[in-house]
């Protein structure tokens, strides 16, 4: 088998430094190394070698210096490397990186092309799927197991559910998550000798094409200017020397500002937008998602910010569902949300999610309906298909939006936070429709008006023979609740500082009687204390609960993102400068072990007042 990995060298973004003055990133000092996915995804290639035989090339885009990641790779086992150095490469967008690395590994012909699911600084999820729809592959994306299957390969996938294990015809590309392999870094006698060996240097000459679909100008998104990403509550903390008092403390804070009382939904902050006979402006078009038969409340989030849009340009808003037969039942809903016109494509072949087929029916529906922006969920299925849409109509897109702005000529920008969620950027687009993926749990949804009967518009869906791509097996995580974490109320976050699940039944006891569910920080998820569809961070969930209690949690940059739209961030940690103390409105310094507890009894007793 000849396997192509595609991996980046990035700055290690905990020590990137923002320049408030000049706006600007300071990146002297700041070390340089591959992306940890990318490492396990080169890791993982090795390990399907091993097993089937073959070679593993390494490829990388980036000024000649990337030449050191190159030369890693290859003294952790890769059989020869590839680097793409040209300054016509330089500033490339997701999609014009696609097209330089997708010329090159036509050159190669690999039967598998395996990345990371995202890289450290974007975390965009866009190069994978944007690759496999520039080379016509079939594409899994978010895998964590591999195993060679003859001409095909078995894949295990993660889901926001659980997993769907498929078969999938060779050639193809595979994206791969934190849990696909242990990683390693190589041994420093490894690296001496690989320093020695040849690596490939291919110019735009030598891969072909038009130069002007590379770098700058080839790129149809814009980053406008860096901003600063302050998660700073500046709250107080208490000493939990006394752990009655600090319990009784806690809780003072927690009934007095609403634990236990029902929550006064931020959707209804804003009513549902009077529809109109006439628009004079764009369209915005929401890609809506089903999660086991239910709408997700990301599809009302979108719809939300898409009446915000259409209040600023006097546009109207649609929607966009696609599923079994049985997904025509949901267009008054999504009506109810915001939707002036909702298009459904129900029919069994859509019943599964395909990323091909899906693919095809919405970018059909943009050709022919031509909205002015679409926006899709930043979920595993959203992140999976939307770079494809966006790769075939060759179109910009901005990945795991936490904001629109419109400004006062109509131009949309899309806020886009990157290197560990320090930074934020306005993104704009050179192509139409404005194109982005947007995380659960940012924007908000509106009261909804369920006396509102939407247009209804169905979509054709023409007959197709069996994919590339074969589902043959479809699991539940076992103590996950699908889609817990959209819209709950009271979150309890498991930090690495617990130990291992062994100490869960007592942070369990503490959120049943909080009302509450569980959350992962990023270490807790991949060594297994709680499931990854459980993580929150840049890099896992975002939630706008109204209380956020984090045990045992650093708060790293990552992490603190996740958390940024909870309404109250309340943490317990035995480390008096634990960066979660800057971001919480309240904390106690101790022992989670002997605080969690005397506060699961505090609270339970005056729940029963």
């Amino acid at each position: 088998m000849k396997i192509v990995v595609c991996i980046k060298q990035a700055p290690v973004a905990a020590e990137l430094k923002f320049n408030e003055e000049t706006k600007t990133i300071v990146r002297e000092g700041v070390r340089l190394s591959i992306s940890s996915i990318d490492r396990r995804a080169l890791l993982e290639a090795l390990r399907l070698k091993g097993e089937a035989g073959g070679t593993v090339t390494a490829l990388t885009m980036g000024p000649p210096q990337a030449k050191s990641a190159l030369v890693d790779c290859m003294a952790l086992g890769a059989d020869d490397a590839v680097l793409l150095t040209d300054r016509q490469f330089a500033g490339a967008d997701t999609l014009a990186t696609s097209r330089a690395l997708a010329a090159a590994i036509k050159k190669l012909s690999p039967d598998l092309v395996v990345c990371g699911r995202f890289t450290v600084d974007s975390e965009t999820s866009q190069v994978p799927s944007e690759l496999a729809e520039l080379l016509d592959y079939p594409q899994i994306t978010c895998a964590r197991k591999l195993k060679p299957a003859g001409a095909l390969l078995w894949v295990e996938r993660e889901t926001d559910e659980g997993f769907e294990q498929y078969e999938v015809s060779l050639p193809a590309l595979v994206s791969v998550t934190e849990l696909v392999i242990t990683n390693r870094q190589p041994a420093p006698e490894a690296v001496q000798a690989a320093s020695t060996k040849p690596i490939t240097t291919w110019s735009v000459a030598d891969i072909g094409g038009d130069p002007e679909t590379y770098g700058t100008a080839g790129s149809p998104t814009r980053v406008a200017e860096l901003r600063s990403a302050n998660l700073e509550r500046k709250g107080r903390t208490i000493s939990g020397e006394n752990p009655a008092q600090a319990a009784a403390e806690m809780a003072d804070y927690l009934l007095a500002n609403g634990l236990f009382k029902p929550r006064v939904a931020r959707q209804a902050a804003k009513a549902h937008r009077a529809m109109t006979s006439a628009t004079l402006g764009h369209t915005t078009l929401v890609v809506a998602e089903l999660l086991e038969g239910k709408l997700r409340h990301v599809s009302f989030e979108l719809l939300g910010a898409a009446q915000d849009v259409a209040e600023r340009t006097h546009g109207s808003v649609a929607a966009l569902l696609l599923g079994g037969p049985e997904a025509a039942a949901h267009a008054k809903e999504l009506g109810a949300y915001g939707a002036d016109t909702v298009y459904v494509a129900a029919d069994r072949q859509l019943a599964d999610y395909d990323t091909e087929r899906y693919t095809h029916v919405v970018a059909e529906a943009i050709m022919r309906y031509r909205p002015h922006m679409v926006l899709f969920p930043s979920t595993t299925n959203g992140r999976d298909l939307a770079p494809r849409v966006a790769a075939r109509l060759q179109l910009g897109l901005t990945g795991d939006a936490v904001g629109i702005e419109v400004d006062a000529k109509g131009d949309i920008a899309m806020i886009k936070p990157a290197f560990g969620g320090n930074i934020v950027s306005p993104i704009y687009s050179r192509t139409t429709p404005v194109m982005a993926t947007v995380r659960p749990g940012a924007l908000d949804a509106r009261t909804p008006d369920r006396a509102v009967n939407p247009k209804v518009v169905t979509l054709a869906v023409a007959a197709s023979g069996p994919g590339r791509v074969k589902l043959v097996h479809t699991g539940k995580q076992p103590d996950l609740v699908a889609g817990a974490l959209d819209d709950a109320d009271v979150v309890v976050g498991v930090g690495q500082g617990i130990g291992g699940p062994e100490n869960l039944p007592a942070i369990r006891s503490l959120a049943s009687v909080m009302h509450g569910t569980l959350a992962a920080t990023l270490r807790t998820a991949t060594i297994g204390t709680l499931p990854p569809q459980l993580q929150l961070g840049l890099t896992g969930r975002t939630i706008a609960p109204r209380f956020y209690l984090a045990i045992a949690t650093s708060g790293q940059p990552n992490h603190l993102f996740g958390v940024k739209k909870a309404e109250h961030v309340l943490a317990i940690n035995n480390d008096p400068a634990a960066p979660i103390f800057k971001s919480a409105n309240l904390g106690i310094v101790g022992d989670w072990k002997t605080i969690v507890p005397v506060l699961t009894e505090v609270l339970a007793e005056r729940a029963g007042r």
